[in-house]
C-alpha cells in the first residue's frame, strides 16, 4: 500500500502548480480588462507603444486581484454550506441515524437546497463514495476536510476523530462547532457591513488618479509634456504606476478584515 501511495504525491503537486499557471475560463474577462488597462497606462503614463511593453505587468496584476477575489467569495460560500452540511448530519444523527449514514443523508439534502451551484457538493460526494468503498469515515472526512480548506472542517475532521476512537456524542461535537461557525458569519457580515462604505471609498480612491491624469492629459498638455519622451519623464511615471499598485494592495489589505 505503501508503494502505491509514494508516486500520488509528485502528480497532485504538479497538478496544482500547472493549475496555478495556466489561465482558466474564469480569467477570461480579467484577462481582457488588463489588456485594456495596459493600454490605458501605455497611453496616459509613456504616451508610447513602447509604454505596452511596461504596462504588460498590469494584466497578471489584475488577473491576481480578481482571482483573490474569487477565492474569498468561494470560500464565504463554502463555509455556509458547510454550516448547513454540519446541520443536516446533525439532524440525521437525531433521528436514530449513523454518522455514515448521516452523512450520506445530508448530502441528499444538500442536492435540494443547492441543485445547480453548490461549492460543497462535489467534495461531500467524493468523501460518501470513499465511505462507501470501506474508507475509514475519520480518513474520509479528513481527507474532506483538506479538499475544502476550511480550519472549521479540520477542526470537526479532528473531532470525528477523537470521537471514533474514545466513543464521543457525535452530535453534540458537530452541534458545537456548528453553532461556531454561525457566531464567525454573524461577525463577518456585521463587519461586511460596517466596511461596505470604505470599500466603495476605495475603489472610487483606485479610480481617481487615472482619471485625474487622464483629464490633465486631455485638458492641458502642456504642463504634463516633460514627462513624457525622455528617460527621466519614463523612471518617474514607472515609479509612480508602481506607488499606485501597491497603494491599492495596501488599501485591501487594510479593509480586509479577518475574524
Amino acid at each position: 500500500m505503501g508503494k502505491g501511495r509514494k508516486p500520488g504525491k509528485p502528480r497532485q503537486a504538479k497538478s496544482k502548480w500547472n493549475a496555478d499557471l495556466r489561465l482558466t475560463k474564469d480569467d477570461f474577462m480579467p484577462l481582457l480588462q488588463g489588456i485594456g488597462l495596459t493600454c490605458v497606462i501605455a497611453y496616459l503614463f509613456y504616451k508610447s507603444f513602447m509604454g505596452l511593453v511596461i504596462g504588460v505587468g498590469v494584466v497578471p496584476f489584475w488577473i491576481h486581484l480578481n482571482r483573490v477575489e474569487r477565492v474569498e467569495r468561494r470560500k464565504a460560500r463554502m463555509l455556509v454550506e458547510f454550516k448547513e452540511f454540519m446541520i443536516l448530519i446533525v439532524q440525521g444523527l437525531q433521528t436514530g441515524y449513523s454518522l455514515e449514514r448521516g452523512i450520506k443523508q445530508a448530502e441528499n439534502e444538500l442536492k435540494r437546497l443547492y441543485p445547480d451551484d453548490s461549492v460543497l457538493l462535489p467534495y461531500a460526494h467524493v468523501m460518501n463514495q470513499k465511505i462507501s468503498m470501506n474508507v475509514q469515515l475519520e480518513k474520509a472526512f479528513m481527507e474532506f476536510a483538506s479538499s475544502v480548506g476550511l480550519e472549521e472542517a479540520m477542526s470537526l475532521a479532528e473531532i470525528i476523530a477523537f470521537a471514533k476512537r474514545s466513543g464521543g456524542d457525535y452530535g453534540k461535537n458537530i452541534r458545537e462547532t456548528a453553532m461556531k461557525i454561525e457566531d464567525n458569519l454573524a461577525v463577518k457580515q456585521d463587519i461586511e457591513t460596517i466596511t461596505t462604505e470604505k470599500r466603495l471609498e476605495l475603489k472610487v480612491m483606485c479610480v481617481m488618479p487615472i482619471g485625474i491624469l487622464a483629464y490633465i492629459t486631455l485638458t492641458s498638455k502642456g504642463f504634463v509634456a516633460p514627462l513624457y519622451g525622455n528617460l527621466a519623464g519614463v523612471f518617474i511615471m514607472t515609479v509612480c504606476l508602481i506607488a499606485y499598485g501597491f497603494l491599492i494592495m495596501l488599501g485591501k489589505k487594510i479593509i480586509d478584515i479577518k475574524v
